[in-house]
């Protein structure tokens, strides 16, 4: 389940459980009236706000994540700053369990002196609840005990939701206003714990909700519960394909997502993306669950170690995704699979992963690892099927060839309006398939499983692919509108956290005036039974597509105060790696150097370690000799110990002979950087040419039977990337420059196509 130590780390223990509870709890009342008893009629569409892109669970991705938009982020589980849900229209979740686990012991007040813990425990949930509401003996609306042996504290009980009660009226006031004082247009509530939760409570906070546009998402429940729910989700990867299609047969009126306690490479996210994200099964970038979920590092937001090693994926396949979903799912396909197919369809039962006892309390899914078929969700019982979406090949028809293996397919050309001049454009290999139209059909042949297919004319399929180049970068201005708001700017948005991050200190430096200072220590959070080691550093992420494999190094200085222990920290296997960021007690003292290449393999992981003990600036490098071209690299410097502490500065990166500049954004770690100052005085000037270049693009789409305007948008790219890149600013751009240069590519593609109409 997900536990209230993973949502209210800020907040003392408990209380966040019972706020969320309350806003449930008053949504609900709010929403009773009139008969409880008949079965809701389904909503035309669902509400969980998805639009094809990605979510995260807990944090605050916007500030977390430096250019978290680029990623597809569009949904959040748990909080989100509300500067960022109004700007960029997130669809978030408040997370509410009806499931209370909390301590005797907290802020303000402690009653674990108490001989009679049956006492303290329902004075402990008084006290919190006079506190927050004014309202004294709430612990007559829930069942509160005593339970030493609970995970996430020694207090345990279970909220009444079968009538009004004083807390409900207590919390009426103040939350009614949360969605709207925030900005909430899309989400709801997240419930967690929901298998026993009553059926007049979903029905009536459906209602409740659904009439604002917002819907309800819950992480375990039984089938018949399935026709309220518009995001059902749960941790690991446990839905498989066929559940999926049987969830939306027993009601199931959105999305399913998925909690991942895993990190995956690229070739695996992009095998699941897919599969899945193309099945409305979402990813969900979460914890690594278990025991080190209470750990301040654990969770998506915090590991640039795992997201950074996907965002190239992402940004390649969820554009297509989003393209699909504003398309329009049809009931009609009007295309089937040809003879080779496999008849049969879904055989056998198709297990939800999600097991609820008694009281509907969701139990936790922990497995280590993952074979490719849990990760994609298919199987030999997954009988191959397609999908339509959109209306006529005019404006583009897309259809989602759901099989894990190459498929002819025979399209209904009437009922498509396919013409003579339609062509079938392969959207995850970037290439027009080969294609025969006669009495009425157009047969083709998918490469590879899965596939999503575009049905349109040459010009058709341009404007709809210059489209999303606009829209890509009108999500660039956007998240820089949104930087400026919430204060995030070079030199610091540079570094990503890693865990609990570092500081970055002025009073002591190697060079200049700054470094990135960590520090040792030990703490159990809120988890007593669990030891965890302070962990801290910080990592930088670079694009070099290398044309050819060319030598990379790393270098950086550290000195270090009372450091008991400087260990190997072994990466060069996928359980290693997955086991380093499970862990919660270690002894790092390290610089690692991740490289990425195109096959989407596992991250080459080098690592140099520093000295233990306490001495003055130290140098450390890494060097590469890559056997073939190398796509990304990230410096991560990491700083895992009970004790001490260290200071890291004039890092640096170089890619071929060692003489090209430095390739990492503020590598000495100072407030004031030149090259920082340079970038945001230029930012006005070359925000006003890509949203220049974003209307070119706009008008291009309109007039796609052309390819006149394209040479034009090509030596727009050129300037856009010599006026950041020239001034030696591209480390500062970053995000700036893959947005140029998927647009460099599409128009490229886009002048192919033109050529092949031709």
């Amino acid at each position: 389940m997900f536990s209230v130590s993973a949502v209210a780390g800020r907040l003392p223990a408990g209380r966040a459980i019972l706020l969320w509870a309350a806003i449930v709890l008053t949504l609900w009342m709010l929403g009773m009236g009139g008969s409880a008893t008949a079965e809701p009629a389904l909503a035309p569409r669902d509400f969980s706000g998805w639009r094809g892109g990605i979510g995260i669970t807990f944090g605050t991705p916007s500030r977390d994540i430096a250019d978290v938009t680029e990623m597809g982020y569009e949904i959040v589980w748990g909080g989100e700053d509300p500067r960022a849900v109004r700007a960029l229209g997130i669809s978030a979740f408040r997370y509410w369990n009806s499931i209370v686990e909390t301590s005797l012991k907290g802020s303000g007040y402690d009653f674990s002196q108490i001989p009679d813990k049956e006492e303290a425990a329902r004075l402990a949930f008084d006290a919190w609840m006079e506190r927050s509401y004014g309202v004294k003996g709430l612990s007559k609306y829930a069942d509160v005990r005593y339970h030493p042996q609970g995970a996430y504290g020694d207090v345990y009980g279970s909220m009444d939701l079968s009538a009004e009660n004083d807390l409900v009226k207590a919390v009426i006031a103040g939350y009614m206003q949360g969605f709207e004082k925030d900005g909430i247009t899309r989400g709801g509530i997240g419930l967690d714990n929901a298998g026993k939760v009553p059926r007049e409570f979903l029905e009536a906070l459906a209602r409740r909700l659904n009439a604002r546009g917002l819907g309800i998402a819950a992480n375990g429940c039984p089938d018949e519960y399935l026709a309220y729910i518009d995001f059902f989700g749960n941790e690991g990867f446990p839905f498989s394909i066929n559940y999926a299609r049987q969830a939306r047969e027993k009601g199931l009126r959105g999305i399913l997502g998925e909690f991942t306690m895993q990190h995956l490479s690229g070739g695996e996210i992009g095998a699941y993306l897919k599969s899945k994200l193309f099945n409305g099964i979402v990813f969900f970038g979460y914890t690594n669950g278990g025991t080190a979920a209470g750990a301040r590092y654990s969770s998506y937001c915090s590991r640039p170690d795992v997201y950074n090693h996907q965002r190239w994926v992402l940004r390649r396949l969820v554009p297509i995704s989003r393209a699909v979903q504003r398309a329009g799912r049809q009931t009609d396909p009007a295309a089937k699979l040809g003879a080779a197919a496999s008849p049969g369809g879904e055989t056998g039962t198709a297990a939800a992963g999600v097991t609820v006892n008694a009281e509907g309390k969701v139990k936790e899914l922990k497995q280590r690892e993952a074979g490719l078929d849990r990760i994609t969700g298919r199987s030999p019982e997954t009988a191959p099927r397609i999908v339509r979406y959109g209306g006529d090949a005019g404006d583009g028809i897309y259809l989602f060839v759901d099989s894990g293996r190459p498929e002819e397919v025979v399209c209904d050309a009437g009922k498509l309006g396919v013409r003579a001049d339609t062509l079938v454009f392969d959207e995850f290999a970037g290439r027009v398939l080969e294609a025969k139209l006669a009495e009425d059909a157009l047969v083709f042949r998918t490469a590879e499983g899965p596939s999503v297919v575009q049905l349109a004319g040459a010009s058709t399929l341009v404007k709809n692919i210059l489209a999303r180049a606009a829209e890509s970068l009108r999500v660039q201005l956007a998240q820089r509108a949104l930087d400026r708001e919430l204060g995030t700017r070079f030199p610091h948005k540079a570094w990503s956290r890693f865990c609990q991050s570092g500081k970055w200190d002025a009073a002591v430096a190697r060079s200049g005036k700054g470094s990135l200072a960590v520090v040792g220590g030990t703490y159990t959070a809120t988890m007593p039974q669990w030891k965890y080691f302070n962990r801290q550093g910080a990592a930088q992420f670079i694009s070099l597509n290398q044309t050819g494999p060319e030598p990379i190094v790393a270098r950086a200085f550290s000195k270090a105060q009372d450091v008991a222990t400087s260990e190997e920290v072994p990466l060069d296997t996928p359980a290693a790696r997955r086991h380093h960021f499970d862990a919660r007690e270690g002894h790092a003292y390290c610089m690692h150097l991740y490289l990425d290449y195109q096959d989407g393999q596992w991250p080459e992981v080098h690592t140099v370690l520093f000295s233990r003990g306490t001495h003055d600036w130290e140098e450390k490098s890494i060097r590469v000799e890559p056997t073939r071209a190398v796509k990304t690299a990230m410096v991560l410097l990491e700083f895992h110990q009970p004790q001490g502490a260290a200071w890291f500065d004039d890092l640096s990166l170089s890619s071929g002979d060692g003489s090209e500049r430095n390739l990492l954004a503020a590598g000495g770690f100072e407030a004031d950087d030149s090259a920082a100052a340079e970038a945001q005085a230029i930012s006005a000037e070359y925000e006003r040419q890509v949203q220049a270049f974003a209307e070119a693009v706009e008008a291009a789409a309109k007039s796609a039977g052309s390819a006149d305007a394209l040479p034009a948008l090509g030596k727009q790219v050129d300037t856009l990337v010599a006026s950041v890149a020239g001034r030696g600013l591209a480390a500062c751009f970053a995000r700036e420059l893959r947005d140029l240069d998927d647009a460099r590519e599409k128009l490229e593609l886009c002048a192919r196509l033109l050529a092949e109409r031709q």
